[in-house]
C-alpha cells in the first residue's frame, strides 16, 4: 500500500509511522513534492532520471529545506530513544523523508550504460532506500533480485565500493563520493531489515558476498579512514557544501546529525557478513577493522561524556538519558560482533587447536570411561560419523555409527563433569546436540544390531522366521527395552525412480508388509494406512542388504519417506510401494541396476532383503531440532549470561528488564486487564520500586488474583521470566493476560511484534490460540497442519497463502532450471527401463571406451559375413515395434508404426542370424521341392507316351533347375555350410573379440549387459549431479514461497507453532525477527527446543509451566532422570527446570501461583500441598463442592492384593495389565453414571500405562461412548498392530450409554473432571521379581495423576508397594489417607445410599456391585411417592432423584382415550398420560390426497397417510398402473408443494398425471420361434415402436439377430 504523503522512510508499510504527529504537521508545506517531476529528485541531474545537467528552476525552495530538516532532526531525536533502536538494522537510523515520489528512481539509474558519478549513487542508493522501508512485498522483492543480479546492481554495487575517491568533504564534486551522504546511506541501505531478513537467499548472500570481497579496500581503507576523520573532527559535517545547499539540490538526500549512526550502521553491517560469512571470522582484516572500530568507539564516547548536554541537533548531545541508551545498545551489539570473531578465532586460526584439546583430555584420565570425540579420542576416531564439531556430523547415522562397539560421546550437563569445551554457548549446544540425538539414535541403534544377529543364527525361532517370511514387529530383550522394537518389511526391491518439485529425488521401493488385521478389502486397507503411524512421510527408515562378500553380514543404507500415496500402499494385500530418498549415494548404483534389470529379480533373490523403520521414533520431531543447533552460531544465542555462564564467576547475576523496555521512558499500558473500561494503568517498566503498588492495583480491577498479578508484572519486567503454576492455578489465564497487555493498542507503538507462542503439543498450541480468540484476539496464524481444531484451521499459514499472489517472475527462472533438471532424470529413467540399449544410448560410451567395438558397429563391412548379408544390415532394414517388444518388455507400444534399426541394434537382436538362417530355409525347401520335381519329370519321362505340351514342360524345369536361381555356386555353399553360432564364452574373451558377427545370441547379450552396467554407472554420477543442482533449484523456489509467507506472517499479531515446527521454519522465524517469545506448558518442552526456537534477536523470553509436573517425553530410558544412568545426562530435564533450580545456569527466580481453584479443599489438594507445594492456597470455590453421591469417602485408594498380568518389564509403559483392576473400574463407573454423573466432564478413568487403557476401554465400550484423545489413540494403535477403525467414541444401545473420558495419564496433564477413577495396575508379582512400580516413581507424573480431579477421586493400586518404591511422594500420600479420620485407605469401594444412610458397604470384589447396590443405591424399595401418588416401587436408585424417567405401572382399569378407545386394564402411567397417549388401534381412514382408504393406528394424523393400494389409473399403453398409489402421487406432486405437517391446515388431493413403467407382461409371441415363444418382459409397446427385444437366446447367439429388434 503506498504511503501517505508526507510519511517518512524508515517505517514498516505494515505498521503505522511512529512519526505521525510530527509529519501531519508538514502536509501543507510539501504539496509541491507530491510530483515526482518538480525536479525535487536529486542534484545534478534532470528531475529524477539521475542524467543531464541540472536545472537552477529545479531548487528545492528554502522553506521546505528547513520543513525538512527540521522533520529530519526530530525523527532522528525520536528514533534514538525509541525501542525499535535496540532491533537490527538501520530502519530508525538512515531514513528519507518525503521519499515516497522518488520511489522506484533507482530502476532507471541501475540501467544507465555508463559510470555513475556520486550524483547517480546518491540519487540510486536514496531511492532504494525508499523503497526498502516497505520491509515486504513485490517491491523488495525485485530490489533484492536487482542488487543480487551480477549484470545489474552487484555490478553498480562493486563500482561504488570501488570508487575512484571518497571523502568527508567531497560537497557536489561528481568526482568524489561522499562518505556522509552516499556511503553512510548505501551501509544503511545494506543493513536494512528488508534486505537482511529477505528470504531470497541466493541474491541476499551474493550481496554480501561482494562486500566481504572489497572488505579491505571498501571498508577498512576507505569507509574506516573516513570514520577516523570525523571521530577527530567530533562532527558529521561536511566542509564542501551546506546542508541547505546539499538539500537544494537534491530534496531526497539522507543527512547524518549524529556520528553514533556511522557506528551503529557499520557495526550491524559487520554483524551480518560474520553471520553469513564463516571465513569472515578468522580474517585478519576483519579482525583489524573490529579492533579500529572499538578503539574509534571509545574515543568517540569519551570526548561525548566530556560535554554536558546542550541544544542541538546530535541527540546523544542533548539529552543524557538517551545517550546512556544508546551506547548501552551500541556497546551489545559490538559485544554479539566481538563474539562471533574471537569465538571463530579461536576454534579455526590456531594449526594447534587439537592438540590443546588432546592436552585438555588427559587432564580427565581419572575418568576412564570418559572418551573423547572424534580425533581427540586417545583410541581414535569410533566411525566415520564421529567428530569433534557438532556441524561436521551427519545427523543421520552410517552404517559404520550403527555397527560401532563403542559407546558414543555423550557429554553431561552436571556441573563439574569433564568436556572438551570451556563452559559456555558452544558447551551448552555441543552437550544439548549430542544427547538429542543419541535419544533418536539408540532405539534404531539398539534395533538393528540386535536384528542383524538375530540373522546370523543358526537356529532362530519359530516367531522370528515368520518375521523374515511376512514381516512384522521385532523386539528383543524379552520385550523390556520397547523403544528398540522395530518394524520390519520384506522383500525390498527396487522399481523405479522419481522426483518430486517438493521432495527432490527418491526411489520407489516395493515391499511386502504384514496381513493387515481385520483389512478386508482395498477400502479398509486403505483406511489402516491413513491412520497408521508407520512410514509416515520424512521418517527414518533403513534398508539392509546382505553383503556379497561375507555371509550373514548386512549393509544398511539409510533414507527418508519422501512420499506416501495411501491409495498405493493398500492396491494390493500382499505388496505396497513408497517413495524413499537415500542419505548414502553409493546406493544409487545397486538401484540403477535393480530397475535395470527389472524382469530378472526373483522372490528367492530378495529373500534376506529388509526395510526396517523404528516403532518409537519419528525422525521428523529430532530433525529440525537437530539441524538448528547445528548450525546456531554460539555467539549469536541470546541469553548466554542466563543459560550458559562462566560458573568458575559471579553466578548472583540480576535478570535484566528486556531490551526494548529499556527505552527512555518506556511503559506498559495495563488498562486492557481492568474491567472497568475507563480505568487508567501503566506499568513504567525502569521504576522497580511501583512494581508492588501496580500488582495491587491490578488485583483489585482485573481477574487476576494477587500471585497473578506478581507473575505478570515479572513476565513483563524481566528479559526471561519464568511462571510457575502449580495444577490448578491458571497458568493460561496468566499467559492470556499477558498476551493482552502486549498487544493492547496503547503497547504495539513500540513495534514489538508479531509475537512468537510456541507448545510442546498441538494440542497445547491449539487450546492456547482457541483462548486468545475467545478473549478477541484474532489477528493469529499457525505453523503447521496438525492442528484439530476446526476454529484453528481457517487461521493456518497454509490456508491463508492460498489467497496471496506470489511473484511470478522470479519463480520463472528456477521453474525452468527445475524443468531442465526433471527431464534429464526423465531420460536416465526412460534409459534405465528399458531392457535394451540402443545405439544413441551407446555409441557416446564405445567411442570412448571401446573404440575397436565402436568402429565395427559405426562401418558396414566385415570379412566373416558376406557382402549380400552387410548390404541387407547395411539398408537399416525396418522393425515393426510391436515385434521390437519382444526384445523390450518395459516398452508399452500403442500404435503399430514401424522404426529403422542401427547396425547395433540388428546385431544385439540377430538379424543377421535371423535373415541367413530365413534364407537356408528357403534354399533347403526349395531343394527339396526341386528334387521332388524331377522324380516326378522323370516318371513322365518313363511313359510310354506323353503329350507334346507335356514334353516342353518338363525341358522347361530342367533349365530352370540348372539355373540355380541366379545365385551363384560359392554363396550356395556357404549358406548350405552356415551354422548358426552356439558359443558361450566368458565375458573377459568376449571384451578382446571384436569378432562381433560370429557372436552368439548368447554372447551379444552377455557384452550388451556389460555394456549396460557401464552406461548405468555414468548414470550414477550424473544422477547425484542432478540431484545436487535439484535441490539447490528447489530451495531457491522454496525461498520464493518463504518470501511471500513472511509478508503475511509480519502483518499478524500472533505467530503460533510448535517448539518442533519453531525448529522446521526456523529461516522463515528469523526472517521476522520475533522479539517476544511465549511458551506455555514449559516444563514438557526439551531443552533442545527451546534453545531451537531462539533467534539472535529474540529480546524477551517468557516461559509459564510447572516443573514439578511432567518432564519432556524422551524415548531413551537411560538419558532420563529417572534412570540411575540418566541422572548424568538429565536430558529430559527442561530448561525450566534448570533455570529455577540454577542447575548449571543463574538461579532465576521464578513467580508461583499459589491459589488453586480446581482440587477439593484439603482432601484432594493437600495431597499435592505437602509433598510438592507447601504454600499452595484454596480457592473459595473448592469448599463448595457437594460430596460425591454414593460414596463414603470423596477421596478413598482402594488397596489389594491382585497381581498384574506378566508382560513386561518395569519401564514399558505399553506392557502392563491388571484385570481385577479392569474390572473394578468398569463397575465403579457404572455405578457413578446411575448416581447421576453422566455429563461428559464428570467421569475420567486414567491409568499410566497403554496395555491396561486398552483393556478398559475394551470393557467400557460394552457400556458406554469412550471418549479416548487422539495421542492415545493412535499409541493404541500401533500397540495393536492397525489403526483408528473402532478404537474410540464407542457408542452403545443400552440405557447407560454415557460418554466416559479413558486416558493415559500423560495425556491429562492441564485437563480436569469431576470425578477420577486411576488405575495404578502395578502390583506384587508372588514371586519377588517384579515387585516394582516402574515410572510411576516419578514424582512429576504422579503429581498429574493426583491433581486432575475437582470433586472426587479414587485410587486403585497396592499401597504398600507404592509406599515402599516411593519414599518421597507415594510415601506420605499413603500415610496422609491412613491417617485421615476415618482412614482413607481400605480393601474395597465405600458407597453409601444417598437416601439411606444407614446402608453402608465396602465392595471388594467388582462382581459385587450389581449384588449390592444393582441401581446405583442400596437394595432396599424407593417407596418414594411418584407424582400420581403412589411409591416407586424400583430399588433405591439415585440416577432419577425427582422420578422425571420413571414409569408407575400400578394397575388402574380401564381407561377411556380422547379418540373414545379403550385401554384395557390399564397402568397409572398410561392414564397419566391419555391425552398424548398413541393410540394402537386399528382403524380405517381416507387419504386426503387420492379416493382410496387405508388402514392405520389410530393416532396416526391424516396427512402423514401413505397410501398403499394400486393406483389403477389407465396408462397410455392401455393397461392400468400397477404402482403403489403413493409412489405416483410423489412423482405427480409439484416441487413446490410438500405434503403439510401441520394439523387442521386444508389439503387437497393429488392429481396422479406422472407414473413408472407399465408393470403388466408383454407376453407378445416372438417370431424367432425359441423355446420362450412369447415376449417376457413388461410393457414396451412406446419404448421399443410396438417390437419385442430379442430373447436371451437371441442375446447369446448374435448370428441369429440381424438387427436390433424384430
Amino acid at each position: 500500500m503506498p504511503k501517505k504523503k508526507g510519511q517518512k522512510s524508515g517505517s514498516n508499510n505494515n505498521n503505522n509511522n511512529n512519526n505521525n504527529n510530527v509529519v501531519k504537521k508538514s502536509k501543507k508545506s510539501k504539496k509541491a513534492k507530491a510530483n515526482p517531476n518538480n525536479g525535487k529528485n536529486g542534484g545534478g541531474n534532470n528531475g529524477g532520471n539521475g542524467g543531464g545537467k541540472r536545472n537552477n528552476l529545479n531548487l528545492t525552495p528554502l522553506p521546505e529545506i528547513i520543513e525538512i530538516m527540521r522533520l529530519q532532526q526530530e525523527i532522528n531525536i525520536k528514533n534514538f530513544g525509541s525501542s525499535e533502536l535496540t532491533y537490527n538494522g538501520s530502519d530508525r537510523l538512515v531514513f528519507i523523508v518525503y521519499g515516497e515520489p522518488f520511489k522506484n528512481i533507482w530502476k532507471k539509474i541501475v540501467r544507465k550504460n555508463y559510470f555513475w558519478n556520486q550524483n547517480d549513487a546518491r540519487n540510486f542508493v536514496s531511492s532504494a532506500l525508499v523503497t526498502a522501508d516497505s520491509r515486504t512485498g513485490h517491491e523488495i522483492e525485485e530490489l533484492v533480485e536487482e542488487l543480487g543480479n551480477p549484470e545489474g546492481g552487484l555490478k553498480r554495487l562493486k563500482e561504488v565500493m570501488n570508487f575512484l575517491s571518497m571523502s568527508c568533504d567531497a560537497g557536489l564534486n561528481d568526482s568524489v563520493l561522499s562518505f556522509q551522504f552516499v556511503i553512510l546511506p548505501l551501509l544503511g541501505l545494506l543493513t536494512r531489515t528488508a534486505i537482511t531478513e529477505c528470504i531470497l537467499e541466493t541474491y541476499v548472500h551474493a550481496i554480501f558476498t561482494a562486500v566481504y570481497a572489497n572488505l579491505d579496500s571498501f571498508i577498512n581503507r576507505n569507509v574506516m579512514k573516513m570514520l577516523e576523520t570525523l571521530v577527530q573532527r567530533n562532527s558529521v559535517k561536511d566542509n564542501q557544501v551546506s546542508m541547505e545547499e546539499l538539500l537544494s539540490r537534491d530534496g531526497y538526500s539522507f543527512i547524518p546529525y549524529s556520528l553514533g549512526t556511522f557506528f551503529l550502521v557499520i557495526v550491524r553491517l559487520l554483524t551480518e557478513i560474520l553471520r553469513r560469512i564463516r571465513e569472515a571470522s578468522v580474517n585478519k582484516t576483519m579482525h583489524k577493522i573490529v579492533r579500529d572500530l572499538q578503539r574509534l568507539k571509545t574515543i568517540y564516547q569519551q570526548s561525548i561524556q566530556s560535554i554536558g548536554p546542550q541544544q542541538c541537533s546530535d541527540p546523544l548531545i542533548n539529552n543524557l538519558e538517551t545517550r546512556e541508551y544508546f551506547f548501552m545498545i551500541l556497546e551489545k551489539d559490538m559485544e554479539s560482533m566481538n563474539k562471533m570473531l574471537d569465538t571463530s578465532n579461536e576454534k579455526n586460526s590456531n594449526s594447534n587447536s587439537y592438540l590443546r584439546s588432546r592436552e585438555l583430555s588427559s587432564k580427565f584420565d581419572i575418568i576412564k570411561s570418559f572418551d573423547l570425540p572424534g580425533e581427540l579420542s586417545k583410541v581414535g576416531v569410533r566411525h566415520d560419523n564421529d567428530y569433534v564439531k557438532i556441524r561436521n556430523i551427519s545427523l543421520l547415522p552410517t552404517r559404520g555409527e550403527i555397527l560401532c562397539n563403542r559407546q558414543p560421546f555423550l557429554p553431561s550437563p552436571v556441573f563439574g563433569t569433564p568436556h572438551f569445551l570451556p563452559y559456555g554457548a558452544a558447551r551448552l549446544l555441543d552437550t544439548q546436540f549430542r544427547l538429542l540425538r543419541e535419544d533418536m539414535l539408540n532405539p534404531i541403534r539398539g534395533g538393528i544390531s540386535n536384528f542383524i544377529k538375530a540373522l546370523s543364527k543358526d537356529q532362530p525361532s519359530t516367531e522370528f522366521k515368520n518375521i523374515q517370511q511376512e514381516g512384522g514387529r521385532f523386539t528383543y530383550d524379552g520385550g523390556i527395552t520397547d523403544n528398540g522394537d522395530l518394524q520390519v518389511y520384506t522383500y525390498v526391491q527396487f522399481i523405479n525412480i522419481t522426483c518430486d518439485r517438493r521432495k527432490g529425488l527418491a526411489y520407489t521401493m516395493r515391499f511386502t508388509f504384514p496381513k493387515i488385521r481385520g483389512a478386508k478389502d482395498e477400502f479398509e486397507r486403505k483406511e489402516y494406512w491413513e491412520k497408521s503411524k508407520r512410514l509416515l512421510t520424512d521418517n527414518l527408515v533403513a534398508l539392509l542388504l546382505p553383503s556379497k562378500r561375507f555371509e550373514n553380514n548386512y549393509s544398511t543404507y539409510f533414507g527418508i519417506v519422501t512420499s506416501r500415496d495411501e491409495k498405493i500402499l493398500a492396491k494390493y494385500d500382499d505388496r505396497a510401494d513408497i517413495d524413499i530418498s537415500f542419505v548414502d549415494p553409493s546406493i544409487y548404483s545397486i538401484a540403477l541396476n535393480e530397475i535395470s534389470n527389472y524382469d530378472r529379480i526373483t522372490d528367492q533373490s530378495l529373500e534376506k532383503r529388509f526395510m526396517v523403520e523404528s516403532t518409537s521414533i519419528y525422525l521428523e520431531a529430532y530433525y529440525h531440532i537437530l539441524k538448528t543447533l547445528q548450525t546456531t552460531n554460539p555467539s549469536s544465542l541470546p541469553f548466554e549470561k542466563y543459560f550458559a555462564p562462566n560458573l568458575k564467576g559471579n553466578r548472583d547475576i540480576k535478570v535484566e528488564t528486556p531490551m526494548y523496555t529499556r527505552a527512555p521512558g518506556f511503559q506498559f499500558d495495563l488498562s486492557v486487564l481492568c474491567k472497568n473500561k475507563g480505568r487508567s494503568l501503566k506499568l513504567v517498566v525502569a521504576n522497580r520500586n511501583s512494581y508492588d503498588k501496580v500488582a495491587k492495583d491490578i488485583t483489585a480491577s482485573s481477574i487476576l488474583d494477587d500471585t497473578q498479578a506478581e507473575a505478570l508484572i515479572s513476565a513483563l519486567t524481566r528479559e526471561v521470566a519464568l511462571i510457575e503454576g502449580p495444577p490448578g492455578t491458571g497458568k493460561t489465564v496468566v499467559g492470556i493476560e499477558i498476551m493482552k497487555v502486549l498487544l493492547a493498542k496503547e503497547n504495539q507503538k513500540s513495534k514489538i511484534g508479531p509475537i512468537l507462542t510456541i507448545c510442546f503439543t498441538n494440542h497445547a498450541l491449539d487450546q492456547f490460540l482457541e483462548h486468545l480468540l475467545d478473549v478477541g484476539i484474532t489477528n493469529i496464524i499457525r505453523l503447521g497442519s496438525q492442528t484439530e481444531s476446526e476454529r484453528i484451521k481457517e487461521y493456518n499459514l497454509e490456508e491463508i497463502s492460498k489467497r496471496y499472489k506470489r511473484n511470478s517472475k522470479l519463480k520463472s527462472k528456477p521453474r525452468v532450471q527445475l524443468n531442465i533438471i526433471e527431464k534429464n532424470i526423465d531420460r536416465i529413467k526412460n534409459s534405465l527401463t528399458k531392457k535394451w540399449v540402443s545405439w544413441d544410448d551407446i555409441q557416446g560410451y564405445l567411442m570412448n571406451e571401446a573404440k575397436d567395438f565402436y568402429d565395427r558397429f559405426a562401418t558396414k563391412s566385415d570379412t566373416y559375413l558376406p557382402s549380400w548379408v552387410m548390404e541387407t544390415i547395411g539398408n537399416d532394414p525396418e522393425v515393426d515395434e510391436t515385434e521390437e517388444e519382444s526384445y523390450d518388455k518395459f516398452q508399452t507400444v500403442r500404435n503399430r508404426r514401424s522404426r529403422k534399426l542401427s547396425i547395433f541394434e540388428q546385431w544385439l537382436y540377430g538379424v543377421d542370424i535371423r535373415i541367413i538362417s530365413k534364407r537356408k530355409g528357403i534354399l533347403l525347401i526349395q531343394k527339396q521341392q526341386q528334387q521332388q520335381k524331377a522324380e516326378n519329370d522323370q516318371k513322365k519321362r518313363n511313359k510310354k507316351w506323353i503329350s507334346l505340351d507335356e514334353f516342353e514342360a518338363i525341358n522347361e524345369a530342367s533349365k530352370s533347375i540348372n539355373d540355380n536361381s541366379q545365385i551363384d555356386y560359392e554363396t550356395l555353399q556357404w549358406i548350405e555350410n552356415y551354422n548358426e553360432p552356439r558359443t558361450n564364452r566368458s565375458l573377459n574373451i568376449l571384451l578382446n573379440d571384436y569378432s562381433i558377427w560370429q557372436m552368439s545370441k548368447v554372447e551379444r547379450q552377455r557384452l550388451h549387459d556389460y555394456w549396460r552396467t557401464k552406461i548405468n554407472e555414468k548414470f550414477v554420477q550424473e544422477l547425484s549431479s542432478l540431484e545436487k543442482r535439484h535441490e539447490k533449484e528447489r530451495q531457491v523456489m522454496n525461498d520464493i514461497y518463504d518470501e511471500a509467507n513472511r509478508i503475511i506472517l509480519l502483518n499478524r499479531d500472533v505467530i503460533g507453532m510448535t517448539t518442533s515446527g519453531a525448529a522446521k521454519f526456523q529461516n522463515l522465524i528469523k526472517s521476522i525477527n520475533p522479539k517476544i517469545i511465549i511458551c506455555e506448558e514449559a516444563g514438557e518442552v526439551l531443552e533442545a527446543h527451546i534453545l531451537s526456537a531462539l533467534t539472535p534477536s529474540t529480546q524477551h523470553l517468557i516461559l509459564i509451566g510447572d516443573h514439578n509436573q511432567l518432564r519432556p517425553h524422551i524415548a531413551t530410558y537411560s538419558l532420563s532422570m529417572d534412570s540411575s544412568t540418566g541422572k548424568n545426562y538429565q536430558l529430559d530435564k527442561s530448561l525450566f527446570e534448570r533455570l529455577v533450580n540454577g542447575d548449571n545456569a543463574v538461579k532465576i527466580e521464578k513467580t508461583q501461583l499459589l491459589t488453586q481453584r480446581r482440587m477439593r479443599k484439603k482432601e484432594i489438594s493437600d495431597l499435592i500441598r505437602y509433598t510438592l507445594y507447601p504454600d499452595l492456597i484454596d480457592g473459595k470455590n473448592t469448599a463448595t463442592y457437594p460430596n460425591v453421591c454414593g460414596a463414603q469417602h470423596n477421596v478413598y485408594f482402594i488397596d489389594h492384593r491382585n497381581p498384574e498380568d506378566n508382560t513386561g518389564g518395569d519401564f514399558a509403559m505399553k506392557s502392563h495389565v491388571n484385570r481385577y483392576e479392569v474390572k473394578m473400574v468398569v463397575e465403579m463407573v457404572k455405578y457413578f453414571v446411575r448416581n447421576g454423573y453422566n455429563k461428559p466432564e464428570d467421569i475420567a478413568v486414567l491409568t499410566p500405562y497403554l496395555g491396561q487403557m486398552v483393556k478398559i476401554r475394551d470393557a467400557l465400550a460394552e457400556l458406554f461412548v469412550v471418549v479416548i484423545d487422539g495421542r492415545d489413540a493412535q499409541d493404541i494403535a500401533e500397540l495393536e498392530g492397525r489403526d483408528g477403525r473402532n478404537n474410540y467414541n464407542y457408542t452403545s444401545k443400552t440405557s447407560l450409554s454415557q460418554p466416559v473420558t479413558l486416558r493415559t495419564v500423560d495425556n491429562f496433564q492441564g485437563e480436569e473432571a469431576n470425578i477420577v477413577i486411576v488405575s495404578l495396575v502395578r502390583n506384587y508379582s508372588g514371586t519377588g521379581e517384579r515387585d516394582s512400580i516402574g515410572f510411576l516413581k516419578s514424582s512429576n507424573r504422579s503429581n498429574v495423576l493426583l491433581s486432575r480431579a475437582r470433586e472426587g477421586m479414587y485410587l486403585i493400586g497396592n499401597s504398600e508397594l507404592m509406599a515402599k518404591r516411593s519414599k518421597d511422594m507415594w510415601a506420605p500420600v499413603i500415610d496422609i489417607l491412613r491417617k485421615r479420620n476415618p482412614p482413607q485407605i481400605g480393601s474395597g469401594m465405600p458407597i453409601i445410599c444417598n437416601k439411606h444412610p444407614n446402608y453402608k458397604n465396602i465392595i471388594e470384589k467388582p462382581e459385587l456391585f450389581a449384588h449390592i447396590s444393582p441401581d446405583g443405591g442400596c437394595r432396599q424399595k424407593c417407596n418414594i411417592s411418584l407424582p400420581c401418588g403412589h411409591p416407586c416401587i424400583y430399588k433405591c436408585h439415585s440416577d432419577d432423584p425427582e422420578h422425571t424417567k420413571i414409569n408407575c405401572n400400578v394397575p388402574v382399569g380401564d381407561v377411556k382415550l380422547p379418540c373414545r378407545h379403550i385401554i384395557r386394564n390399564a397402568k397409572c402411567w398410561q392414564k397419566q398420560a391419555k391425552n398424548t397417549f398413541k393410540c394402537m388401534v386399528l382403524v380405517e381412514k381416507k387419504s386426503p390426497y387420492c379416493e382410496h382408504y387405508q388402514e392405520v393406528y389410530c393416532f396416526e394424523p391424516d396427512y402423514n397417510i401413505k397410501c398403499r393400494e394400486i393406483c389403477n389409473i389407465m396408462l397410455k399403453c392401455g393397461h392400468e398402473c400397477l404402482n403403489e398409489c403413493s409412489k405416483c402421487q410423489e412423482y405427480s406432486r409439484p416441487h413446490a408443494i410438500t405434503v403439510p405437517n401441520i394439523p387442521n391446515r386444508p389439503i387437497r388431493p393429488i392429481k396422479r398425471t406422472k407414473h413408472e413403467e407399465c408393470r403388466y407382461v408383454c407376453d407378445k409371441p416372438l417370431p424367432c420361434g425359441h423355446i420362450y415363444h412369447r415376449c417376457k418382459n413388461y410393457c414396451h409397446d412406446i419404448k421399443y415402436y410396438n417390437r419385442c427385444p430379442p430373447c436371451n437366446e437371441c442375446i447369446n447367439n448374435t448370428r441369429n439377430v440381424k438387427d436390433n429388434y424384430y
